[in-house]
């Protein structure tokens, strides 16, 4: 009788302490400070005609790092479809990542509808665009 219950709170106390570590490990992330953040005088970007323009565009992840897209350039008009293909590495994630403004480019101009995207609002660009990952999941419901 004695060790049943002690035993459920030995691993009520392991289980919490678990999960203390992944709240700390949470909050770390939460806590981390944005590397692209609006300029000062950023400005609320129009309703997305959709001309996406990349001009001589380059790219590295960490001044240490070597480039990986250099002087990329590219005109999208309007409801023009494309398709991003190439190996693995190749950049293709890369200029999602850029367009949507989860790193600055290091060179070079991206454009929508003519507007330079880091003279923008961070929430006013990624409000107007969505991402389809390239990994698939199962969902147990419909995506709306």
């Amino acid at each position: 009788r004695f060790w049943g219950p002690l035993s459920a709170l030995s691993k009520v106390y392991s289980q919490l302490l678990s999960a203390m570590a992944s709240a700390e490990r949470i909050f770390e992330v939460l806590d981390t400070e944005a590397e692209v953040k609006d300029s000062v005088h950023a400005a609320i970007l129009p309703p997305i005609r959709g001309e996406v323009v990349f001009e001589n565009v380059s790219f590295r992840y960490e001044e240490s790092k070597p480039v990986v897209l250099h002087d990329v350039s590219f005109r999208v008009q309007p409801g023009q479809r494309v398709a991003l293909v190439g190996p693995t590495g190749a950049g293709k994630s890369t200029i999602v990542n850029l367009l949507m403004r989860f790193y600055d480019s290091t060179d070079g101009t991206i454009l929508i509808d003519g507007m330079d995207i880091k003279d923008v609002t961070l929430s006013s660009l990624r409000e107007q665009m969505g991402i389809v990952l390239q990994d698939s999941f199962i969902f147990a419901g419909t995506v709306e």
